[in-house]
Formats: C-alpha cells, structure tokens, sequence
C-alpha cells in the first residue's frame, strides 16, 4: 500500500502490499468480508523531496486478495484544493491476514507486496527528475516517463532502482477494525525495529491515524 513520498516516489504505504496468497479459513473469510470495499483516508500533511509542505488522501479499495490505493495531493488542509503539479499513484498489491489475535488491542497480522505501480507525472518538472535528464541521479526505474502518459512500474522493470525498489518488497504490518473505521501499524523508518519489512519488524502498535469506510 502507498502511504509517503520518498526521495522521488510514493511509499504505498501505498502501506505494505501482500506477498502471501489469500489461504481462508472460516474467519479469514470473515476479514476479508470485513475490509472488501473502499475506504478513505483523513487529509494527511506531508513534505516533498523540497521542503514543500502538502496535503494527501489515499483511498483503498479491498476487493478478495487484492488491494488498491489511490493517492492525491492538495494544497490545503481540508484537501479540497488538489495540486495538479503532483504524480499521481496508482497501485495494485496482493494481501493476507493472520487468523489470529496479536497483542496490540486487538490488531491481526497484514501482509502486503505491491504488484504493480503506476504513476502519471504532470509536469515537465517532474518528467526531467524521474527521467534524471540532469544527469545528477539515475532515472527512477529506467527512466521512459512522459507527461501526463500513465507509467506502470514492477519490481522486474524496478530492480536496479534504489529508490523505488524497497516499495516492492514485502511489508509486514498489522491492522484492526472498528466499525467504519480501519487502523495499521505505526511504522518506524526504514531499518528501524518497526519498519514492516520482516515478521520481526511489525509494528507491535496501532497509528492512530486511520482510514472511513466509505
């Protein structure tokens, strides 16, 4: 899942996104019933590469074992502006549930890997930094990117790129329901001991943060 800008690209977050095929027991079934459907984040404040503070809603969309999220950006805190100078992400993740309860209030287990990644770049700005036609970083994922023409991204066509290459790994992360409202884990940065990236590293806690079902 997508949740924040680094260096050049998105984190979905887009969230982790599912490495492990749905296997369903009775009550796995009935998670997945409970998150089938979409939900929306709260306006969130970011930073960009920059400095430039902005504003993002991420919307999700559960559907069997898949798992989409579409993030915007605006210029406003109650996200009614939208910046038109963003990307624009689009991604796509598999995703599982552990069947049982672990110990942060009531949280289970989500696993997540992002499938595939589309971003539309809509601005020449932003065309030049993907594409690195400076000459002072390498492209992001080989480069090839052109305005407003939607670009799919894997993890084949993203190997040798650092920057986008960790999105496409495997994040372990946990989540709860409460009635409308849906929760994940709190991660830490990237090597930290919650940073989602092994069974070791879940975030033991809930980010208060969280997302209406809509």
């Amino acid at each position: 899942m997508l949740r924040s800008l680094t260096t050049k690209v998105l984190f979905f977050a887009l969230f982790g996104t599912s490495h492990l095929s749905a296997c369903r027991s009775r009550s796995a079934d009935s998670i997945a019933s409970e998150l089938d459907g979409s939900w929306l984040s709260s306006c969130r404040s970011r930073t960009d590469q920059l400095g430039t503070n902005y504003f993002e809603i991420n919307a999700l969309t559960f559907s069997g074992a898949n798992m989409t999220s579409s993030i915007r950006s605006y210029s406003d805190a109650a996200c009614k502006i939208e910046l038109s100078d963003k990307p624009i992400l689009n991604g796509v993740s598999t995703y599982s549930t552990g069947d049982f309860t672990l110990g942060a209030g009531g949280a289970r287990k989500f696993d997540s890997q992002i499938q595939t990644l589309t971003i539309t770049l809509t601005t020449d700005s932003y065309v030049a930094l993907y594409n690195a036609t400076n000459g002072k970083s390498p492209p992001v994922c080989g480069g090839g990117f052109l305005k407003n023409q939607p670009k799919e991204l894997t993890a084949a066509s993203c190997a040798s790129s650092d920057a986008l290459r960790r999105e496409f790994a495997p994040r372990y992360d946990i989540f709860k329901v409460s009635g409308t409202l849906l929760y994940f884990g709190y991660l830490g940065p990237s090597g930290s001991a919650s940073d989602g990236s092994s069974d070791s590293t879940r975030p033991p806690a809930l980010d208060p943060s969280y997302y209406t079902k809509i």
